[in-house]
C-alpha cells in the first residue's frame, strides 16, 4: 500500500521545515520510541425473530502500535491490525467482524489483516503536522469503532495549540479503510457505499474531504466548559457543520453536565442536482447527573427532512448497540443508568449500564423502533494488568421489520512495551 503520489509534496514540506534535522541525535527515534496495543478475542450474534438471517461472528486478532522518538520535531508511526475468524458459523450469516462478503450472507470467513496507520509527523511551533495513513478523532471522521478494527484513513492532519485553550485543526483526507478492508478505497466510494445501502446509485468524482476544526476551552470558573465547531467539505457531494458545547458543574455532592449539539448537512454540486440529493439537519442534547458511582442520563434528539449522511463515524446525539438516531423526521428520546462500582467494595472493576431509547418517525407510527442495551465490563487488572471482559446484550423491536437480539462478549488484553 503505498501513499498517494499527490500527498509526497506534504512530505517534503513537513521535511522542509525542520530546522538542522541533524540538530538532535538521530538515536532519538530509536531509544525513545514505543510499542503498545491489545489482543482482543469478540464474539457477536445476532438473533431475528422472523426469516432473516441469523448472524455469527467469532474473532481473534488485535490492534498494534508503533511510535518513535523525534528528533527535532520529526517522528514516524505505524500501526498493523488483524481479525481473524477462529470457526466458520455456517448456518449463520456473516456478522461483520471479519471479511467475507456482505453482513448477513452465508459465506466462508476470511482473514483481515492489514498496516492501519503509516506516516511521518513534524511538531513544531506548537503544530502538529502528520502526513499518511492514520487514526482520526474528529466528530464526523472517527475511528467508527463497532467492530473489531477501527477505520483508518488517509491523507494529511494539522494541529495548532499556540492559542492558550484553543486547539486549531485541518484536514485533508482522499482515502479510508472500513472494519474489513484490507485496501484503501477513496472516500467517493464510501460516499456511494453509503448511499447503494439504501438503495440509492450515485456517482461521485473522486475528490478529497476538507475539514477545519476549532476546540475552545472556555476559561470559566464555575463551570468547566468546552466548545467545538467543525467544517467538512467534498467537492459536488456536500458541505456539513457539527457544532457541540460540553458544560459540567457541582450541584452539591452531585456533578451535573449538559451536552447539546447541533449538525447541518447539505448536498453541493452534482449531488445536489441527482435522485440522492439531501438537505436536513440534527440537534439534541445530553443532561445529566452523577452522584456516589451512578451516572444518569437523559438523551433527547430531532432529525430533519433527510438521513444523516455519515459513512466516516460520527457523533449522532443516541447511538445504541444497534440502532443510532439518523432517519428523516425523526425523533428519539433516551436514558441511560451506569453505575461503577467502587474500589473497596467486592465488585471493585466492574461497571455497568441500562440504555433504552425510542425512535419516532413523525406521522408514520409502523416504522417506530425501542431498543434496550445491557452493559457489563469488569476490569481484571488487579488480576492480571491489562486484562478485562465485557458483555453487551441489546433487545431491539420494530413496529412492522422483525425483533432481534444482539449478543456481544470481549476479552481485551492490553500491553505497552
Amino acid at each position: 500500500m503505498m501513499m498517494k503520489t499527490k500527498l509526497l509534496p506534504l512530505v517534503v514540506a513537513c521535511l522542509a521545515a525542520s530546522p538542522a534535522f541533524a540538530a538532535e541525535p538521530m538515536a532519538n527515534i530509536f531509544n525513545d520510541g514505543s510499542v503498545k496495543g491489545q489482543f482482543q478475542l469478540f464474539d457477536f450474534q445476532r438473533n431475528f425473530d422472523g426469516e432473516s438471517t441469523d448472524r455469527r461472528d467469532t474473532s481473534f486478532g488485535g490492534l498494534f502500535y508503533l511510535r518513535s522518538g523525534e528528533a527535532n520535531g520529526i517522528s514516524f508511526g505505524s500501526s498493523f491490525a488483524s481479525a481473524n475468524p477462529i470457526w466458520d458459523a455456517n448456518d449463520d450469516g456473516l456478522y461483520g467482524l471479519v471479511g467475507g462478503g456482505a453482513p448477513g450472507s452465508v459465506v466462508e470467513r476470511t482473514s483481515v489483516n492489514r498496516l492501519q496507520e503509516y506516516f511521518v509527523s513534524g511538531n513544531w511551533y506548537d503544530t502538529k503536522i502528520v502526513v499518511g495513513a492514520q487514526e482520526l478523532r474528529t466528530p464526523m471522521m472517527n475511528p467508527f469503532p463497532l467492530r473489531a478494527i477501527p477505520f483508518t484513513y488517509r491523507g494529511a492532519s494539522i494541529k495548532n495549540t499556540s492559542i492558550e485553550n484553543l486547539g486549531v485543526s485541518a484536514l485533508y483526507i482522499t482515502d479510508y479503510m472500513g472494519w474489513t478492508n484490507e485496501e484503501f478505497a477513496s472516500v467517493a466510494d464510501g460516499i456511494r457505499g453509503e448511499f447503494a445501502r439504501k438503495g440509492v446509485f450515485i456517482d461521485v468524482e473522486d475528490n478529497p474531504i476538507y475539514a477545519l476544526g476549532l476546540d475552545y476551552n472556555l476559561p470559566l470558573e464555575s463551570v468547566k466548559a468546552k466548545t467545538s465547531l467543525w467544517y467538512y467539505s467534498m467537492e459536488d457531494v456536500y458541505n456539513q457543520y457539527h457544532v457541540k458545547l460540553d458544560m459540567s458543574g457541582e450541584m452539591g455532592a452531585a456533578n451535573w453536565y449538559f451536552i447539546p449539539s447541533y449538525l447541518k448537512q447539505d448536498s453541493t454540486g452534482l449531488l445536489d442536482q441527482s435522485a440522492a440529493q439531501f438537505d436536513t439537519y440534527q440537534a439534541g442534547f445530553h443532561l445529566g447527573m452523577k452522584w456516589n458511582g451512578f451516572d444518569a442520563t437523559f438523551k433527547y434528539v430531532t432529525t430533519g427532512d433527510g438521513d444523516v449522511v455519515a459513512p466516516f463515524g460520527d457523533e449522532k446525539v443516541i447511538i445504541q448497540q444497534v440502532v443510532q438516531s439518523s432517519r428523516a423526521n425523526e425523533d428519539g428520546y433516551g436514558a441511560q443508568l451506569a453505575y461503577n462500582f467502587s474500589p473497596d467494595s467486592a465488585l471493585s472493576g466492574v461497571s455497568t449500564y441500562l440504555n433504552w431509547a425510542s425512535y419516532e418517525i413523525d406521522g408514520d407510527s409502523s416504522k417506530d423502533i425501542d431498543e434496550t442495551d445491557f452493559s457489563v465490563v469488569y476490569d481484571l487488572a488487579k488480576y492480571v494488568d491489562g486484562l478485562s471482559v465485557r458483555a453487551r446484550h441489546a433487545i431491539v423491536n420494530y413496529s412492522t421489520d422483525d425483533d432481534l437480539t444482539d449478543t456481544r462478549f470481549y476479552v481485551y488484553y492490553k500491553f505497552a512495551l
